[in-house]
């Protein structure tokens, strides 16, 4: 499906987003989840699976926030899900960042993720799976609802609330301040 003058690019974007959010809907469980004691998950040494944003400005607010949070929080083993162009922008050699770039092999028409990706990424066993993305794709939901995370978090969100259990509302417009709360929350 091309942009076309009646479809333009955000509204294609949504469309898409709106379409994975309906699968995720029926492939997830109906009942909620069973309470969460946050402040012991976000404060044990756990794995954290991160799904970095595909914009270069969003990926270059985001990444050096993740990178003090690996600093600041102790213990805690940091997975980046980056796209392959952006694997080269994180020059930090630590046993406890890893990064899994994805190709765009990984995702069948572009946007969703193949179910070895999705393995992939279920096999790190993340405590807490956050999704970066400004704005919602289909990847990054479906990433955060199959990784198995008992945290699954989001900047706020119009379409994948029933991915979510930890969503940060700012009433900022700038993306760095939208993350800068988030992160605050995390540590």
């Amino acid at each position: 499906m091309k942009p076309t003058p009646e479809t333009p690019p955000k509204k294609l974007r949504t469309i898409w987003v709106r379409i994975a959010a309906f699968f995720l809907r029926r492939q997830l469980k109906t009942g909620p989840d069973a309470p969460l004691d946050f402040a012991r998950l976000l404060n044990e040494p756990k794995d954290w699976l991160l799904v970095m944003p595909a914009e270069a400005n969003a990926f270059d607010a985001a990444l050096p926030l993740c990178l003090d949070l690996l600093e600041r929080v102790q213990g805690i083993r940091m997975h980046l899900l980056v796209p392959h162009d952006f694997r080269h922008w994180i020059t930090v050699k630590t046993p406890m960042l890893k990064v899994h770039p994805f190709h765009p092999q990984d995702l069948i028409w572009g946007r969703f993720p193949r179910r070895a990706l999705i393995e992939r990424l279920h096999n790190l066993k993340p405590d807490v799976a956050m999704d970066l993305s400004p704005l919602p794709t289909p990847l990054s939901l479906y990433a955060c609802a199959h990784s198995g995370a008992q945290v699954r978090g989001a900047i706020s969100r119009k379409y994948g609330d029933e991915v979510f259990n930890f969503l940060v509302q700012s009433g900022a417009e700038d993306i760095g301040e939208r993350y800068r709360t988030l992160f605050a929350y995390l540590s």
